[in-house]
This record gives structure tokens, C-alpha cells and sequence, in this order.
């Protein structure tokens, strides 16, 4: 996301040529001097990368996915996977620049934080279904957060909510049942129509012949 660069021409960081996608610092002798915009740039005079050094951040909207493992109120450890999506505030490139060492720590702490203080007051049925609750809740954590390091934040989405695997394994069992029951249930019914059916027309068949007896 933010890294170093150097300029154009071997030697000297006097001329640099700055990409669309990206923001450039100007530093003189590590001192935050100025931005420049994409195209080409002269920085100013220097001798070997001495004096000058440029730093640049990505203008690009970066995913970042979290997974943060917790319980339930019912006792269930869930894995809960969030996707955040995240992009510098163009007004605040030089806080976002230098006042945070690692962007991806930062909002993996604040969602972390937010998902074991919500999940834990739901039942596993629950968080599946107030899943845009958890959602919402950690955008808006994360979007107060991180607008004071320079960071606007575009989406935080719990795609995935995964219950440990003897969890799994027993709703899949409880659900093979219920279809077995479900199926047998089905085949009495079918059983039962078939016996009635099969009485009805013998009583059918008895009265005609009865019928035909007394002619």
C-alpha cells in the first residue's frame, strides 16, 4: 500500500514521474515538503537520494479480509470472515502516509474488537440472520476510526459465518433426519391412499357384483 520510490533519472531523485494511481510525497532530508500530482515532476535540486526521497500510497480502493474467531451467547465458537474496503481521503494524504505504521493492523484490531463485543450477545440462529447488523455496526466503528488516520472506509460486509466443525456436523445430522422423517412420513401416506384405494374399490367391485346377482 505505502512504499518508497525513487526517481527517473539513475542517481538523482531530482525528476520523477508520478502514476495515476498513486499519491507522491516529496521528502527533503526525511521532512514531509510537498505532493505532487500524476505526470511528470521536478522536485527540486539533489545529489545521489541525499537530499530528496519520495514515499507514495495507493489512490485505489483496497480490500482488506478479516477473520476473527469468537462464541456465541449459546456456547457455538464461530468463525466470523468480514471483507473492508478502504481508500485514502484525498484531503488527508499525508496523515494517511505517516501517522500509522500498518493500515491492515489497524482495521483488523477495530473489526476484531467490534465482532467479539457483538456476536457474543446472539444465539448462533441469530448472527446468522443479523448478519447486516454486524455489518453495519463495524462500518460504522471502523469509518469513525479511521477517517482521523486519513482513511475513508467504502463497504464492511460479514460474507461468511462459519460455526466449528462438530456444529456443522450435528445441524447436518439433525437436517438428514428431519428429510428421513419427512420421507417416511410421505411413503405412510402413500401406503395409506393405496390401502384406501384398495378398499374402496373392492367395495366397489362387491356392490357390483351384488348387483348383478340380484338381476
Amino acid at each position: 500500500m505505502q512504499r518508497d520510490e525513487s526517481g527517473c533519472i539513475p542517481g538523482t531523485n531530482c525528476c520523477v514521474t508520478v502514476p495515476q494511481d498513486r499519491y507522491y510525497a516529496v521528502e527533503r532530508f526525511g521532512s514531509f515538503t510537498e505532493l505532487l500530482s500524476p505526470g511528470f515532476a521536478f522536485a527540486g535540486l539533489d545529489l545521489c537520494g541525499c537530499c530528496i526521497s519520495f514515499r507514495s500510497i495507493t489512490s485505489r480502493v483496497e480490500q482488506n479480509i478479516v477473520i476473527v474467531s469468537t462464541k456465541t451467547k449459546d456456547n457455538v465458537f464461530v468463525q466470523v470472515r468480514v471483507a473492508v474496503q478502504q481508500s485514502v481521503i484525498p484531503d488527508n494524504i499525508e496523515l494517511a502516509m505517516y501517522k500509522l505504521t500498518s493500515v491492515h493492523d489497524q482495521i483488523d484490531s477495530y473489526v476484531s474488537d467490534v465482532v467479539r463485543s457483538f456476536v457474543p450477545q446472539m444465539t448462533l440462529d441469530e448472527a446468522f440472520e443479523r448478519k447486516n447488523d454486524i455489518s453495519d455496526a463495524v462500518l460504522k466503528k471502523l469509518a469513525e476510526e479511521m477517517a482521523t488516520f486519513g482513511f475513508s472506509i467504502r463497504k464492511a460486509l460479514v460474507t461468511e459465518l462459519t460455526p466449528n466443525q462438530e456444529v456443522v456436523n450435528s445441524m447436518n445430522e439433525i437436517n438428514k433426519q428431519k428429510r428421513l422423517r419427512d420421507a417416511a412420513h410421505m411413503a405412510a401416506e402413500a401406503e395409506k391412499i393405496r390401502v384406501v384405494k384398495a378398499a374402496e374399490a373392492a367395495a366397489d367391485a362387491a356392490q357390483l357384483q351384488g348387483e348383478g346377482i340380484a338381476r
